[in-house]
């Protein structure tokens, strides 16, 4: 059996800190395979973030490793892109400019004309096109994470990890990236691996081939790992009717409500003593 492609072994994070040494994460082992998309939930300080700068190198393990294809992870690079919440794009130039300058700087083996028809190709996916001399304040909120998703696909990593992306977005235009998303996704074949942190048990089906379900922190670990086996290509008006999507949804609300209730009886026991 080969190796799995993305391969978390036994990670443990931890941070120095005025009162001694906090564990963010413990005993972190997960495989991801190429190609799959993957989701990691839980309540907020649970170390989802956390697990994913470890992926993307800006965050160093404690103890254990992170290997991608084959090799330790020891810092960033362009072999990983990363879509933050807040953007992230440059206000002092245009969209095109954001998207141009990241491609210029990681890809290093294409002449200027390519790396220019290759921001045009990723703009026109995205429908950005004919807002491409437009600055990051004159557009939406959700044109800013659609310039965010191109920029990251564009530069061609084999990982793309994206840290709540939408979370900031309201509904129906966090609904239309999901498709964006997952129509760049399958431009590439469905080759690309992507890794999620998000609160949106939704949103983590409906993207999803599998779900990481995660304890709270500190010391936070993984709980369980749900398999979503739902058909792709997936229609939203037609997934959430499924039998099996209403069973993936209700069984990882449980798994985080459980948390929720134990922590609210703990509360009303000390408030009665």
């Amino acid at each position: 059996m080969s190796a799995p492609y993305l391969k978390i072994e036994n990670l443990e994070i931890a941070f120095d800190t005025p009162k001694g040494k906090f564990v963010a994460v413990k005993d972190i082992n997960l495989d991801i395979e190429k190609g799959q998309i993957v989701s990691i939930i839980g309540h907020s300080g649970c170390g989802k973030s956390t697990i994913l700068n470890a992926i993307s190198g800006m965050v160093f393990p404690t103890k254990g490793t992170v290997v991608l294809n084959g090799r330790n992870i020891k810092g960033p690079g362009p072999d990983r892109g990363i879509v933050f919440q807040n953007y992230s794009l440059l206000p002092w130039l245009t969209v095109f400019e954001n998207i141009f300058q990241a491609v210029d700087a990681a890809i290093h083996d294409r002449s200027k004309a390519e790396k220019l028809a290759l921001v045009e190709d990723h703009l026109k996916m995205v429908n950005l096109w004919d807002h491409r001399e437009k600055y990051p304040k004159q557009i939406s909120g959700g044109m800013k994470q659609r310039t965010a998703i191109a920029r990251a696909f564009a530069i061609n990593p084999e990982v793309l990890l994206l840290d709540e992306p939408f979370g900031a977005l309201d509904a129906l235009t966090k609904g239309s990236l999901h498709i964006e998303l997952l129509k760049m996704w399958n431009l590439t074949g469905r080759t690309k691996t992507i890794v999620m942190v998000t609160h949106d048990i939704e949103e983590a089906v409906f993207l999803s081939d599998r779900i990481v379900v995660m304890n709270n922190g500190p010391a936070a670990t993984i709980r369980e790992i749900e398999e979503v086996h739902l058909p792709r290509p997936r229609n939203k008006k037609d997934i959430v009717n499924q039998e099996d999507y209403k069973i993936i949804r209700e069984r990882l609300l449980n798994l985080l409500m459980d948390k929720v209730e134990i922590d609210a009886k703990d509360f009303f026991k000390e408030q009665a003593a």
